[in-house]
C-alpha cells in the first residue's frame, strides 16, 4: 500500500464532530468537573444538561432519552445503583468516570460549601446532599469541619469510587477512566482521550476557560493541599478508608 493510500485511509476513518454527540462525564465532586464538562462542550460545540437533578445522583430517564439523541455533554455524580447501570446499559451509552484522590476531593468539597451556601448551613441546597451536613456545622473549625466529613462524607464517596472502578473493569458497559491529575498536568493529553474514546479525531485548540470558582469552580487544584491540612491522626482515618489496590493504581499513596 502506498503512503498516499495509507493517509487517504486514516483521513476516511477519523470522525469529525457533528455537533450530535452524547459525552457522558460521571465525576467525583470537586475533580475538576464543571472545568472539563464546559471545556468539552466548547471544543465540540454542545450543550450541556444533567441526567438527573444538578446535586442528584439518580438518572431521570427522561432526561436520557434525550440526552442518548445526541447534542450534549452531561456531567453528573451518577451513583452505582442497578437501576442507573441498566438505563446506561439500554441506552448504549459509553462513560468517562473521572476521579480524585478521595482526600484531597473532600478537603475542596469543605471549602465549597460555604461558597454555594453563602455561608448559611440552612441553605435549601443542603436538603438535597446525603449526608446532609449537621446545623452550624459550615461555623466549626476547619479542623472538626474535616473530622465531620472524614466519618460521614468520605466512606460514600469511597465507595462511589471502588464500585465505579470495578464496573469498569469488569467491562460491564464502555468507560474511561481519567483523574483530576491528568487535568492539571496533560490536559491537552486527557481531552485526547476522551474524544478517541468517542471516536472523534480532528484538530481543535483548548479553549482556555477562566479558572475561577464563578466560572469553572476551579479553586487550587493542589494534589497535596490536604497532607499540609489535616492533622496526622486525620491523614491516616481518612487513608485507612481507600483500599490500597485504589492508592496504587491511581497514585494516591
Amino acid at each position: 500500500m502506498s503512503a498516499g493510500t495509507s493517509s487517504a485511509r486514516l483521513a476516511t476513518s477519523a470522525r469529525l464532530p457533528t455537533g450530535r454527540e452524547a459525552i457522558l462525564l460521571n465525576t467525583m465532586p470537586k475533580s475538576g468537573s464543571v472545568y472539563l464538562a464546559k471545556s468539552l462542550a466548547n471544543i465540540l460545540g454542545l450543550g450541556t444538561m444533567y441526567l438527573g437533578d444538578p446535586h442528584g445522583d439518580q438518572i431521570d430517564i427522561l432526561a436520557a432519552h434525550t440526552f442518548s439523541r445526541g447534542g450534549f455533554v452531561s456531567q453528573n455524580h451518577l451513583i452505582p445503583s442497578r437501576e442507573n447501570l441498566r438505563i446506561l446499559q439500554y441506552l448504549n451509552l459509553k462513560m468517562v468516570l473521572h476521579l480524585r484522590d478521595p482526600r484531597q476531593a473532600l478537603l475542596s468539597w469543605v471549602h465549597y460549601l460555604p461558597y454555594i451556601t453563602g455561608g448559611n448551613d440552612e441553605h435549601e441546597i443542603l436538603l438535597k446532599m446525603s449526608p446532609r451536613p449537621p446545623l452550624n456545622c459550615l461555623k466549626l473549625s476547619l479542623s472538626r469541619q474535616i473530622d465531620w466529613h472524614i466519618k460521614n462524607t468520605l466512606p460514600p464517596r469511597v465507595f462511589w469510587a471502588t464500585r465505579w472502578v470495578e464496573i469498569a473493569d469488569r467491562g460491564t458497559m464502555p468507560i474511561l477512566i481519567t483523574q483530576q491529575n491528568d487535568l492539571r498536568i496533560e490536559e491537552k493529553v486527557l481531552f485526547d482521550k476522551v474524544l478517541e474514546f468517542y471516536d472523534i479525531d480532528f484538530d481543535y485548540a483548548l479553549p482556555s476557560l477562566a479558572r475561577t470558582m464563578n466560572e469553572t469552580h476551579f479553586r487550587l487544584a493542589d494534589p497535596t493541599e490536604w497532607n499540609r491540612t489535616v492533622t496526622p491522626e486525620q491523614a491516616i482515618r481518612a487513608t485507612s478508608m481507600i483500599p490500597k489496590s485504589l492508592r496504587i493504581r491511581f497514585g494516591w499513596d
